[in-house]
């Protein structure tokens, strides 16, 4: 392939204008400048505009798409216990199979390519991700909740995830992993069995940290300690662990989470939808932890864009430090590639670099003008993009998406089933 602009590293930026990138059984051989590519059989394929790695989503509940908007104007706290849960407990796995089908399209729509996804009826979003051809890893989301009653007891709920890790243990884009909800809504008897589980299988943990305050509050006046130091005694943070908003961090957390190598995903729309406060993004990434951007879900932040969550991480790592230069564009684009590669431990993501995966989008880059210097290009990218300048989308070295066009599913026709199952849902 040759595009008129390549980029094969955003944290370098190594930007080649013009490129070319070799593919062979879904990796990708060689990148660079187009002068400098071997001669090839038969005929290249050529694009305009710029070819670059997909974008990852280091936290999701994408069949969330089915209560998108639902409890608008909520503190997190309440907006879980009063509204979500509530509704989630009624879905079926139908309900979610669908529901992934339908926001998986505006996942790879909108340039996602990996999606760290955590869902109730985790082998419905599993067979939706094969199916739509998306790259996820999914964590089957474990709670005690009244509500929540009907996906059974905690030991049979992570039961049932050791064994659908070992069903997707050999497929190229799905993995399983552990998805203890949070501390404050699984007590220590199941978090410790989750660690002791992820000890001996290997497996990642998905969990949400510190997103509110209240969370810590209520953690602290009960153990004394706060949410990173709790998991961190239980052994939690000795294994991979991703750790989801990570808002209200002290120094001595960002400190631990450093040691630990513990990974952290950024939902900037979301947080600020909830009024959920600023995570320290800076003081995280200067201690040397991995961040990555997440949508988290449409009901907590109604779009699934990480174009849209590069600029609000940029924009609220600024209002923070009460500094301009507090966070660049080259920054957030690292976030959402190399650095969210990172955080879901997938070194071969993230880059389109010798033996990394050939994950790769083609965006339109004609609706960022004027470009006079090189960097110019980034810099737009990031002010200015949108799931509107994607055009094609490659997983694996499969296409998925032509032309701003899924082709994997019947999106319309999803579409339309979601919306009716959506009502349904409602009430209506």
């Amino acid at each position: 392939m040759q595009a008129a602009h390549l980029l094969t590293n955003p944290a370098v930026p190594r930007l080649f204008s013009p490129g070319a990138v070799d593919i062979a059984d879904g990796r990708i051989t060689w990148a660079g400048p187009s002068r400098e590519a071997s001669p090839m059989e038969g005929e290249a394929q050529n694009f305009d505009g710029l070819l670059m790695p997909g974008l990852i989503n280091t936290h999701a509940h994408t069949p969330m798409v089915l209560l998108r908007g639902a409890g608008e104007g909520l503190p997190v706290s309440t907006w879980l216990t009063d509204v979500m849960w509530p509704r989630e407990g009624r879905l079926t796995a139908d309900d979610v199979r669908l529901a992934m089908l339908a926001g998986g399209a505006e996942l790879l729509a909108n340039g996602i390519t990996t999606s760290h996804e955590m869902y109730f009826h985790s082998e419905a979003v599993a067979n939706a991700a094969a199916e739509l051809g998306l790259r996820a890893v999914v964590t089957p989301p474990l709670l005690v909740a009244d509500d929540l009653a009907s996906f059974g007891g905690w030991p049979e709920q992570l039961e049932a995830t050791v064994e659908q890790a070992d069903r997707w243990r050999d497929h190229e884009l799905i993995s399983i992993g552990f998805g203890p909800h949070s501390a404050y809504a699984v007590p220590e008897k199941p978090l410790v069995r989750v660690v002791e589980l992820a000890q001996k299988s290997g497996m990642h943990i998905q969990i949400h940290v510190a997103e509110g305050r209240q969370e810590g509050d209520a953690l602290r006046e009960r153990t004394g300690l706060s949410v990173p130091a709790y998991l961190d005694r239980l052994g939690m943070l000795d294994g991979q662990v991703l750790a989801a908003h990570g808002v209200w961090l002290s120094a001595e957390d960002i400190e631990l989470f450093a040691a630990r190598q513990t990974a952290v995903a950024h939902c900037p729309c979301s947080n600020s939808k909830h009024a959920s406060g600023f995570a320290p993004v800076r003081a995280l990434r200067s201690a040397g932890v991995a961040v990555g951007l997440g949508t988290d879900g449409p009901a907590s932040h109604d779009r699934i864009d990480l174009f849209e969550e590069m600029r609000m991480a940029l924009r609220l790592a600024r209002l923070a430090a009460d500094d301009a230069g507090a966070m660049g564009p080259r920054d957030v684009l690292t976030m959402a590639t190399v650095e969210g590669a990172r955080a879901l431990g997938r070194l071969d993501l993230g880059r389109l670099e010798a033996g990394c995966r050939a994950d790769m989008i083609h965006l339109d880059v004609s609706p960022l003008y004027p470009v006079v210097e090189e960097s110019d290009l980034l810099t737009h990218l990031v002010y200015l993009g949108s799931p509107a300048l994607v055009k094609d989308v490659w997983i694996e070295g499969h296409q998925v998406v032509e032309n701003g066009y899924v082709l994997t599913i019947d999106v319309a026709q999803v579409r339309a089933e979601a919306t009716a199952r959506a009502r349904s849902l409602a009430g209506l």
